[in-house]
């Protein structure tokens, strides 16, 4: 899950040629409506990323399932909905831990004079038990690339960030009870099959730049509609019970407490999420399961 702990700079979300247009509508002024521009594609890359994020599976005390997923991403959550790009999550177990790759690729329209592409990446590394995170993300934006770089490791119940950008370099802390991302999920699929009802959840965001995030989670007696869009082929979630959730997202610390978007969906208890909803506010983002490879587990010595 990500919202930028940064400003977005100007220039990555307008670039020259929109710039230029700009300048001739406002008289002048190279930044007159990058402004909206730029409040709408934060919002965009912010919620689509959380999207992906809330997609990992995690550990369960009842099945562990390890899995590459694809889902189909629409603007809506109409079955024909106008499809816009796709995410893709892979996660793997090996006798050191939780190997994480995400994909994110978008194009489209915002208003007819704003197109956005949007093309993410994510590779990181989680301990077994949670303790440290490793991870680089790259996200490109009309062109435009950006890279963060970024290490978690927890030492005598603190965890410690350091997050390397272009030109930059930070450190900070996260709060005493903040989980990684597959320790997280695994906490929500537990407190799920404990009957849960209402619970929040700590969780660490890497594309946030090394940022924790509240996700207050409550069940729901709905999520998102269970029908496939008929352009793509159903594809089943295993496992052998689901719940519908509902997801407030606020950035940890925040002072007005204000969510910074919500999600809905259906969560098996093998961590696969068969589909998931943005709510951005501006817009709606409908992720639909259309791929799915399970992996193996690793023989690791005990």
């Amino acid at each position: 899950m990500a919202v930028p702990s940064k400003k977005i700079p100007l220039a990555w979300i307008c670039p020259a040629s929109l710039l230029e247009q700009a300048t001739r509508r406002s008289g002048g002024s190279r930044n007159a409506g990058c402004a909206v521009r730029t409040r709408r594609v934060a919002a965009l890359v912010s919620g689509l990323a959380a999207a992906v994020a809330m997609l990992a599976p995690g550990p369960t005390e009842a099945q562990l399932q390890p899995h590459r997923a694809e889902y189909s991403l629409r603007l809506g959550t109409a079955l024909n909905a106008t499809r816009i790009g796709r995410a893709v999550q892979d996660i793997e177990l090996d006798c050191d831990g939780w190997r994480i790759r995400r994909e994110l690729s978008v194009d489209m329209s915002l208003t007819p004079s704003l197109k956005v592409s949007i093309a993410a990446r994510v590779e990181g590394r989680e301990q077994r038990g949670g303790n440290g995170f490793t991870w680089r993300t790259v996200q490109v934006v009309n062109g435009s690339e950006r890279e963060v770089r970024g290490t978690v490791q927890r030492n005598a119940g603190t965890y410690r960030v350091e997050v390397e950008t272009p030109g930059d370099a930070e450190q900070s802390t996260l709060p005493s009870q903040t989980l990684m991302p597959v320790a997280a999920m695994g906490y929500l699929v537990r407190r799920l099959l404990a009957r849960s009802e209402v619970f929040p959840v700590l969780m660490f965001g890497a594309e946030a730049e090394g940022a924790a995030f509240l996700i207050e989670v409550k069940r729901t007696p709905t999520g998102t509609p269970d029908t496939t869009p008929p352009s793509q082929r159903h594809v089943q979630a295993p496992g052998t019970q689901s719940w519908s959730l509902s997801m407030a997202i606020t950035r940890a610390g925040r002072p007005d407490g204000k969510p910074l978007l919500s999600l809905r969906g259906r969560v098996f208890d093998s961590g696969v999420f068969n589909a998931l909803v943005v709510d951005a506010g501006a817009f709606t983002v409908a992720a639909h399961l259309q791929g799915l490879q399970m992996h193996g587990m690793p023989n690791c010595p005990r």
